[in-house]
């Protein structure tokens, strides 16, 4: 329906249409270390279509408003004496709207061509990438998800399919998530705790961010500074949208649900505005329509408001409040469908997740920023497995005659989270000097409860059997069942000092912690260096230790596991190469030791320790160009190679998501303000691959046949590499007062078989891999803007 509907839209004639209302832009220009609004800047606005261009300078706010304009696409050219230049290629204006930009402006170590929208954050890794609110809700292979639009980015490794990412050879939960600079690990839904081993690993299936929510994400692949905990991935900073100085509403649907917002003043003080997006996805309809009846039912909401409150010129106070739930439940109706009864699981899981937080940002004497931030954040999520039985039927009977066994384990986990950060930033004599406190207290509650023995037919050759010719395992709940009830106050505290001098910007940093959660004090230190000797080339270096925490669930699977912080010392080195004002070449080389690594030593006790240790290394080489106005390239290509020895006696192997080769090539073409395309290819290696043993009729005579699969060595083969190409095209214009936006986006349009994952078949004694297929993902959005 909605791919017919999208259809008459694109193809109604152009004609046959009065001219578009004209809309507005208000621009704030700051200064990216004190964030003093900026005054007599120069901005120029050039209209795409036509080349008319008009100059501007900022008032004292920092701020111009533009009115009148065509809708359409927009450059922005914005400099001042003493700044680098910034510029924006493409500033989309909408029908009677006002839409708001805000930009800042840092001081250039050479007067060069700036070929970023963006000047550096002085945390930032200097390879870190920024993609701003037009390059995110209509990115490739993105479809309705803000996190699906980072693929392509440097050292990083999606399937495209869902929102979940490793970077450098790191697991989907090595990432460390900011929004609006707050901690939310809930950021991706469907982070399943039970089920087969891919879904517990994968990290997560849909952001909780609609399209047009967040402004912009900062992706830091590594080496960021002492603001920030370590984690062994990557750093992702997300900001939610403001509102804009006019209001609007909008109205969008895709295949799964629809989502509702509005976007505007607050009426709360001058300048206030809100931003307010609720959405309600249903998977289970949806594939349901495309005739995908074994998966489940997944169904998910999300509630998300913002809104910045200018109490006066020095102080400004934002609210972020954000209410997600999701559920899925998989009963005997989907194990009906499934192909050969390949996948009997039952499942059952709802998760409640909330984030509420206040921001103060005050303007302290001329050139100081002081930012306090507070926090409260909450998770309830019970997850529970069971399993059914159709081989135990005779051949066709339906799906209610199927014996069950529901709920055999079930996890509860309950987490509670309070917070306050203050952070001080100046400039000073020497460049800038950070500085900023943080403290955490965390309360959980976990349980795992597991009703009656339960076999299983996959595990490891390590795996605990009171006899050794057993050939599967069993859990038991005196095994199994386990609580974790805690509550623990965390410190940091960091300083950091940005030494500029002519083409140098050295940074030097520590951060001090004490975990309560894991009785640890902690000392990281950091360091950043940036150097520019001409025009065209920049060379940077970072280094520095970082501590990963373990996971509350490795903590809370047996009472026994005392865990500790993993260690990671983080160095780079890289270069970026200025061809022209288009063209760019950056490449970074990295090396990360690995210790105190977490490990799994048996999973029928669900026992970890910190025994493990390895390496990661490699680099990552991007070319990003701009062909003529309009037609934007991209190519990335990264080496990894991370090896982790867990100690269990055979050595060192790669880790579980390491890939030795990732490359892409995307191409973006705006044809017109209304119409754009976009095509990405990419080749992905194959993850590492078990050695295995499978064993056949392992419960003996007069029982069901089963079969079992030991791993006998872990991670000691490459599965097969494979490639992967998404096609997208957008589709804009208004109609009398409504802007009309949509899309098609095809994620894998040759159905190219991903090898990354299979299920073990007890019933067969088979592996079964997914079934790959294009997915096209078709949406479409109204604005009304008053």
């Amino acid at each position: 329906m909605w791919f017919a509907l999208s259809a008459q839209l694109i193809g109604f004639s152009l004609s046959t249409h009065a001219a578009e209302a004209p809309g507005a832009l208000t621009i704030i220009v700051r200064d990216q270390y004190t964030e003093r609004p900026l005054s007599s800047v120069q901005v120029t606005i050039t209209e795409r279509e036509t080349a008319l261009a008009r100059s501007l300078e900022t008032d004292a706010q920092g701020r111009i408003v533009v009115e009148q304009l065509d809708p359409g696409l927009y450059s922005v050219n914005v400099t001042k004496v003493g700044f680098a230049p910034v510029y924006e290629p493409s500033v989309r204006v909408i029908t009677r709207k006002n839409s708001r930009i805000e930009l800042e402006l840092g001081t250039p170590t050479l007067e060069r061509v700036v070929v970023q929208a963006r000047a550096l954050d002085a945390f930032a890794s200097p390879s870190s990438t920024y993609l701003d609110r037009e390059a995110l809700s209509s990115a490739v292979g993105g479809g309705a998800d803000p996190l699906l639009s980072l693929d392509g980015l440097p050292g990083l490794a999606s399937t495209s399919e869902f929102a979940s990412f490793s970077v450098r050879g790191r697991g989907p939960r090595d990432n460390l998530i900011l929004v609006d600079e707050l901690p939310f690990d809930k950021a991706v839904h469907f982070d399943a705790t039970l089920g087969e081993d891919e879904d517990v690993g994968g990290g997560g299936r849909f952001s909780i961010f609609a399209p047009n929510v967040i402004s912009g994400a900062e992706f830091s692949p590594g080496g960021w500074g002492p603001a920030y905990d370590g984690r062994a991935g990557s750093l992702l900073k997300l900001e939610v949208a403001d509102g804009s100085p006019s209001p609007s509403a909008s109205l969008r649907f895709d295949l799964a649900g629809y989502e509702v917002g509005y976007d505007g003043p607050a009426g709360i003080t001058e300048d206030s505005t809100v931003l307010v997006s609720a959405r309600r996805l249903d998977f289970g309809a949806f594939f349901e329509d495309i005739e995908e009846l074994d998966i489940g039912n997944p169904v998910l909401r999300d509630v998300i408001v913002k809104s910045a409150v200018p109490i006066n010129p020095s102080n400004t106070l934002e609210v972020l409040l954000i209410d997600t739930r999701e559920t899925f439940t998989r009963d005997v109706t989907h194990v009906f469908e499934s192909p050969n009864f390949e996948d009997v699981s039952l499942l059952d899981s709802e998760q409640d997740s909330d984030l509420y937080g206040l921001s103060l940002r005050s303007l302290i004497g001329e050139d100081a920023v002081w930012t306090n931030r507070v926090y409260h954040r909450a998770s309830n999520k019970i997850s529970s497995e069971g399993e059914a039985y159709p081989d135990l039927v005779p051949a066709g009977s339906p799906a209610s005659s199927f014996p069950v066994r529901e709920d055999i384990v079930t996890v509860t986990e309950d987490e509670t989270e309070i917070g306050w950060r203050s952070d001080f930033g100046t400039e000073n004599r020497w460049g800038v000097f950070n500085a900023g406190v943080q403290l955490t207290q965390i309360e959980l509650d976990y349980s795992t409860v597991l009703d009656g023995d339960w076999t299983r037919y996959v595990y490891d050759a390590d795996d605990f059997r009171p006899d050794p010719e057993q050939r599967y395992i069993v859990l038991t709940p005196e095994s199994i069942d386990s609580t974790l009830n805690r509550k623990a106050t965390n410190y940091a505290g960091y300083v950091d000092q940005v030494f500029m001098r002519g083409s140098w910007d050295i940074s030097t940093g520590i951060r001090l912690e004490r975990d309560g959660l894991t009785d640890e004090s902690l000392v990281s230190p950091r360091f950043r260096v940036n150097w520019q000797p001409s025009r065209s080339v920049r060379y940077f270096g970072t280094a520095g230790l970082f501590h990963q925490s373990p996971r509350y669930l490795d903590l809370a699977a047996n009472e026994a596991n005392t865990l500790e912080n993993e260690k990671i010392t983080h160095w780079s080195l890289g270069l970026e190469y200025f061809a022209n004002d288009r063209w760019s070449v950056l490449t970074e080389a990295y090396h990360q030791d690995l210790a105190n690594l977490v490990v799994d030593l048996d999973r029928t006790s669900g026992t970890f320790a910190n025994i493990g240790d390895g390496t990661s290394y490699g680099f990552d080489v991007v070319v990003k160009g701009t062909i003529r106005e309009g037609l934007y390239a991209t190519a990335t290509y990264s080496y990894n190679d991370a090896e982790v020895d867990r100690k269990d006696g055979r050595g060192a192997v790669p880790d579980d998501f390491s890939r030795e080769h990732v490359a892409t090539l995307g191409l973006t073409w705006e044809i017109t303000d209304r119409w754009k395309v976009a095509g990405r290819y990419k080749y992905l290696s194959g993850r590492p691959e078990d050695a295995f043993i499978i064993y056949e009729d392992v419960l003996g005579p007069g029982q069901p046949l089963r079969y079992s699969r030991e791993t006998i060595e872990r991670n000691v083969g490459r599965k097969p590499g494979y490639g992967l190409l998404n096609a997208r095209v957008d589709y804009r214009r208004a109609f009398g007062p409504i802007d009309v936006t949509a899309f098609l986006d095809v994620i894998n349009v040759t159905s190219a078989a991903s090898t990354d994952d299979t299920e073990f078949d007890y019933r067969r004694g088979v592996n079964v891999e997914d079934d790959s297929e294009a997915e096209p993902l078709i949406g479409l959005r109204l604005d009304y803007a008053w």
